[in-house]
């Protein structure tokens, strides 16, 4: 009977091929960064909410912080599925990492263009180099993972730096418990070792 009880509450792995594996991040992704993004936001402006989100100027920065947050927690979420990963790579953690970085711009790439940039190049090299840091050194906890995207949001939040100068522990908290349930969904979500054979079956 609790046997049964079990295998119903838990149910098999959703996420087993690549495609699936890219969809889950890419959602993943955009739900984490524009929960932060937004829900600073609507806190931050309060009563002025309706007056400053039907402000062209506003609109365009948020715009452009969406799409930054965006790069930014999908980085930190590729970090995450290393650490899932690694265990299921068969001692091939370069390949593994090179795998997971090369996805990084692919991803990006499969989302609309934003306006304010000509593609992601820039973010490809960094990124690449803190995978092949952290197969050196060790994938932290998830809530330490996301003070880097955290970072990142701060730095292009549509609130003036005078206005949000001391805002970077809320920030971070609402980065860090997105990418905390991020995490758990997963590890209850993904087939990883179906999920790392796929990544390494493939040609680089």
């Amino acid at each position: 009977m609790l046997a049964s009880l079990r295998k119903w509450w838990k149910a098999d792995p959703e996420v087993a091929s690549l495609g699936a594996f890219h969809d889950f991040l890419a959602k993943q992704a955009i739900y984490a960064s524009q929960k932060s993004v937004m829900g600073y936001c609507e806190v931050k402006t309060g009563n002025n909410r309706d007056q400053l989100f039907a402000e062209a100027e506003f609109r365009q920065a948020l715009d452009l912080c969406r799409r930054e947050s965006f790069a930014a927690v999908l980085a930190d979420v590729l970090v995450l599925a290393y650490r899932l990963l690694r265990d299921h790579a068969g001692g091939r953690d370069g390949d593994l990492t090179r795998a997971l970085a090369s996805l990084y711009p692919v991803l990006l790439d499969a989302q609309p263009r934003p306006t304010h940039r000509d593609g992601w190049d820039d973010l490809a090299a960094p990124f690449a180099a803190r995978l092949e840091q952290l197969r050196l050194d060790g994938v932290p906890a998830p809530g330490e993972v996301a003070r880097t995207g955290a970072r990142r949001i701060l730095q292009v939040l549509p609130i003036h730096e005078n206005h949000r100068r001391t805002d970077r522990e809320a920030i971070e908290g609402a980065v860090r418990f997105h990418l905390v349930a991020v995490w758990e969904a997963m590890v209850r979500q993904v087939d990883a070792p179906a999920v790392a054979t796929a990544l390494l079956r493939e040609p680089e």
